[in-house]
């Protein structure tokens, strides 16, 4: 779990920045990860949804996104397969389809549908979903390998 969790951090952040020229563009509602974990961050602490993306709600992004990474780190190591990209891809994908179609509205309180910029929020999020993918194959082997070298140094 922790080298799933630490193999998330920098796909996550890589997918926040290819993210970002959006959200300054349209605000939080074009970027449907932000909206989403500003959101679940302002019901967590009774806050007033300010319609921008604060530390925090930054914060809850960059979580979830690591937390993610385990599913795809459990998987690798369960069925003993290589990482590779389109893997990588391959689930970022899924996880767009099995965690933000379904609960955007219940989170948000508005339809992907409704949304002002029609379509466009959505290529962005598939496209970011597949940064992190890629990354996170990538990741992931970077990781593992500082595991087992830092493992080997230590002696345990």
């Amino acid at each position: 779990m922790f080298v799933g969790f630490i193999a998330g951090i920098l796909p996550t952040v890589v997918m926040s920045i290819s993210e970002y020229p959006f959200y300054k563009k349209w605000g939080i509602k074009g970027v449907y990860e932000l909206h989403e974990s500003e959101m679940m961050f302002c019901k967590l602490t009774n806050r007033e949804f300010k319609n921008k993306i604060s530390s925090f709600g930054l914060l809850t992004h960059m979580i979830n996104g690591s937390l993610l990474s385990i599913p795809f780190v459990f998987y690798i190591n369960l069925t003993n397969t290589l990482p590779t990209i389109l893997l990588g891809i391959i689930y970022a994908i899924v996880v767009w389809i099995v965690t933000l179609l379904p609960v955007h509205k219940l989170i948000t309180g508005e339809s992907l549908r409704d949304n002002p910029f029609g379509y466009k929020p959505a290529l962005v999020s598939v496209f970011g979903h597949a940064i992190y993918g890629f990354i996170l194959s990538q990741s992931y082997v970077s990781v593992v390998d500082f595991y087992i070298a830092l493992i080997l140094y230590i002696g345990v």
